[in-house]
């Protein structure tokens, strides 16, 4: 009654899967089959546990790497909030009055923070999935049938496309935004009237 569900793409995998699974050659001369079979177990299992160990090294490196960048993140915060402590004490209220003109002829906050663009790249990949990715088998040549296409479009991009999600999600805040200035417009209007 259980169901079994498999990841379809598995980040890491410990190889050899099947560690009592193999055949003996016939001309290779053993006193027992049971001993080759105990022999071919115990060498797959060693090589279970090098497999083991490796993904072990990757999966702390690549805690290590990120625990890295959440320090440097952490460090950078830790800096702009002692600049802005230090600018709030120096700000006295009763000495510095500010209209409400005033208030109103600044400009507004503008933050200078980047955001992080294409995290899920080749770039940017971790090594387990690079190493998956690199075991996947190669789109078909499309682009060699690009000579013959009417519409001048890549062939591959109809099979693959890496931009394919990117594209989607800038199309969807363009219409947003448009949509945004058009209500916009419209309130504008009727706050006039």
């Amino acid at each position: 009654m259980y169901k079994i569900f498999i990841m379809p793409l598995p980040k890491r995998v410990v190889e050899p899967v099947h560690i009592g699974r193999g055949t003996i050659p016939e001309d290779y001369p053993l006193p027992s089959e049971l001993e080759a079979v105990t022999n071919g177990t115990l060498a797959n299992t060693v090589r279970q546990l090098s497999s083991l160990s490796r993904h072990a090294e990757d999966l702390f490196g690549e805690l290590a790497r990120e625990a890295t960048n959440i320090a440097a993140r952490a460090d950078t915060l830790q800096a702009r909030l002692d600049r802005l402590a230090f600018k709030v004490t120096q700000l006295d209220s009763n000495v510095e009055e500010v209209s409400l003109q005033d208030i109103h002829m600044r400009k507004a906050f503008k933050s200078s923070v980047v955001f992080d663009q294409q995290v899920v790249s080749r770039e940017t990949m971790p090594t387990a999935m690079l190493e998956t990715y690199r075991l996947c088998d190669k789109p078909p040549p499309l682009d060699k049938l690009n000579p013959y296409r009417e519409d001048g479009k890549d062939g591959l991009k109809f099979y693959t496309d890496p931009n394919y999600f990117f594209d989607l999600w800038r199309q969807e805040m363009l219409k947003d935004t448009e949509r945004m200035m058009h209500d916009r417009g419209k309130k504008y209007i009727i706050d006039v009237r």
